[in-house]
């Protein structure tokens, strides 16, 4: 009877010994475990400290590529945009267009006016439809009058008449308009480029009922270049 309950007693105790000690080959296993947990997360570490310079400096290299450059071949392709927005008075469309610093100066003759052209803001522009408010833009040539008229009534006699109704060309060879206008634009716009129109006149009237239609740009500080001048021009005595 005792020798039963102390075999009993060893397996009770030797059951319990195996419940709470790990042999050495799972003590190997836990550690190499562990290891590879480590060595993992290390690598991960690794991993986002590359990612997180390979950010910066792709970061940099916006910084350079979204630095704008100056527009220096497509005055064409605004004026293209533009003269159709100008012949359907499309203002709200056209408002865009215009140099958000300086507006856009409006001139009936070749000659720029600096004391009596309207400059127009952005703002300005996208309300002509609705605006009936008198402006006093120059004086006529050769009469001298005064030319007091709404944006309504000043658009199809200055800007983009059709009498006679011709298409719009550029001008290519300035010596087609037999012009007696003083072109002083380089004067006012010193850095500004401009794209000229001409409807070529008719031979009934010598070609001298020819009219043209700059349209001038120069550069903001976004880097893009944007509409700063409508100047009409047409032979006067």
């Amino acid at each position: 009877m005792k020798k039963k309950l102390v075999s009993l007693l060893i397996v009770f105790v030797l059951t319990l010994s195996g419940c709470v000690v790990a042999t050495p080959s799972e003590n190997n296993e836990l550690e190499q475990l562990r290891q590879q947990n480590q060595n993992l997360s290390d690598q991960l570490l690794a991993s986002q400290d590359e990612i997180n310079t390979l950010s910066t400096q792709i970061a940099e290299l916006k910084k350079f590529s979204s630095t704008p450059e100056p527009v220096v071949d497509t005055f064409e392709g605004l004026a293209a945009q533009i003269l159709p927005l100008l012949q359907n008075q499309n203002f709200s469309a056209l408002a865009p267009f215009v140099h958000p610093e300086l507006g856009v100066r409006i001139s009936p003759y070749g000659y720029v006016n600096v004391d009596n052209d309207q400059v127009f803001t952005r703002e300005q522009v996208a309300g002509f439809a609705s605006n009936q408010e008198l402006y006093h833009w120059g004086v006529q040539a050769g009469s001298g009058m005064a030319i007091n008229l709404t944006v309504a009534e000043y658009w199809p006699e200055y800007v983009t008449s059709q009498n006679p109704a011709q298409e719009w060309g550029y001008v290519l060879d300035p010596s087609r308009k037999a012009s007696n206008t003083i072109d002083n634009f380089a004067d006012v716009y010193p850095d500004g480029h401009y794209v000229e129109y001409l409807q070529p006149g008719t031979e009934a009237y010598g070609y001298l009922d020819w009219q043209s239609l700059r349209l001038g740009f120069q550069q903001s500080g976004d880097g893009a270049y944007y509409l700063s001048a409508i100047i009409h021009d047409e032979w006067t005595p």
